[in-house]
């Protein structure tokens, strides 16, 4: 049987009333809401793939149910900025991650640097604007440094600074700021 108006799809008795909304502007909008009209899918699922269907997207990036809708919306904004998103369209990163990888795109830096599951989001905040400002400390990854210790490594370095002597997960943030700046002579 082919579902042609949202009364169809109401007597399936499977949607909620906010999934139920997506489809009907779908229908509306004369888009093929059978790519999202599945239980499955909840209604902000519902909306993302239906503005990249409205946007004429290639939504096979995230139809993906084990995506959630901020994964979506991210992967979405990155095909609307015609971004290679395979390089985070996948579940295996939370959509904060997706962001910071989608911004580093933007700005035109080599987001392989950091664009692993197994990076926070706020360390993978400060190696996106280090590369940005021409400095990496994606190797200090491997200290395992929290993210305000790696704005410290990440400024040092922006001031010419070999941060190497206050780099390390023993020192607190403050003692590597203010070794940081006796390093800067300040």
């Amino acid at each position: 049987m082919e579902l042609k108006t949202i009364v169809d799809y109401y007597h399936l008795d499977v949607f909620n009333g906010d999934q139920l909304y997506q489809i009907d502007l779908g229908l509306k909008e004369g888009i093929d809401v059978d790519v999202y009209a599945k239980p499955e899918y909840k209604f902000e699922q519902m909306y993302e793939i239906r503005m990249g269907l409205k946007e004429g997207l290639d939504i096979s990036f995230y139809v993906d149910h084990r995506l959630d809708s901020n994964q979506m919306y991210e992967i979405r904004r990155g095909l609307e900025a015609g971004y290679d998103v395979s390089v985070y369209a996948t579940d295996k990163f939370i959509w904060s991650q997706m962001e910071q990888i989608r911004m580093g795109l933007e700005s035109g830096v080599d987001v392989s640097k950091y664009a692993k599951s197994n990076i926070y989001t706020s360390v993978m905040e400060q190696i996106r604007k280090g590369l940005e400002n021409g400095v990496d400390i994606s190797p200090y990854t491997e200290r395992k440094l929290f993210a305000n210790q790696m704005e410290q490594v990440r400024l040092g370095l922006e001031h010419g600074i070999d941060p190497d002597s206050y780099a390390w997960r023993k020192y607190e943030c403050y003692e590597m700021e203010k070794m940081r700046l006796e390093l800067e002579g300040k």
